[in-house]
């Protein structure tokens, strides 16, 4: 899926503001993992977002389904990143689950893999609340609450909850840190 906007107004929006002629991709890593590419010209943002999801449900042996699902991942995130990107890589957490905590990490650090193989020079690391609190959205809420924020903030219709995370991460990258 393909969103333009005009840069002031959704700067204006969101109480921020964002580098101009920048490319930012903003991954958000998990079994179903978000991605956005944004571009900034003078004039305009555009966001090309989109997800991967592996569907290993029906292999039963773990170890077989752990391969399919990394190698699954690692030839798209291949596809995507590009070297002239700045990219924005969700970082973990620990919750209740250790073994989410595992996947996450492996997913994510499988991006930052192919971040370094194609010399991407900006790779930055991000929590969902550090991207959040960035953009002036709610930050220790249900992730639907904040999903919800950002939609009537920008105007966007999305329900799918990893292109709106991907979103929140790639605009991170946009952010104008001078």
């Amino acid at each position: 899926m393909k969103l333009i906007w005009d840069l002031d107004k959704i700067e204006n929006s969101l109480g921020v503001c964002f580098t101009r002629n920048l490319v930012s991709l903003g991954l958000d890593t998990a079994s179903k993992t978000g991605y956005c590419i944004s571009r900034t010209d003078e004039h305009k943002l555009s966001l090309e977002v989109g997800f991967i999801d592996i569907d290993v449900s029906k292999i039963k042996d773990k170890i077989e389904r752990n391969t399919v699902r990394y190698d699954a991942i690692y030839k798209h995130l291949r596809d995507i990143i590009k070297s002239e990107y700045l990219v924005v890589i969700e970082d973990v957490f620990y919750s209740c689950n250790p073994q989410t905590l595992i996947l996450l990490a492996r997913i994510g650090a499988i991006a930052y893999i192919i971040c370094k193989i194609k010399k991407v020079k900006n790779i930055i690391w991000k929590t969902a609340v550090q991207a959040r609190k960035s953009l002036g959205l709610p930050c220790n809420k249900k992730k639907v609450i904040v999903q919800q924020n950002f939609c009537e903030k920008t105007g966007i219709t999305l329900t799918n909850e990893d292109e709106i995370d991907a979103i929140i991460l790639a605009l991170n990258g946009l952010l104008d840190h001078e």
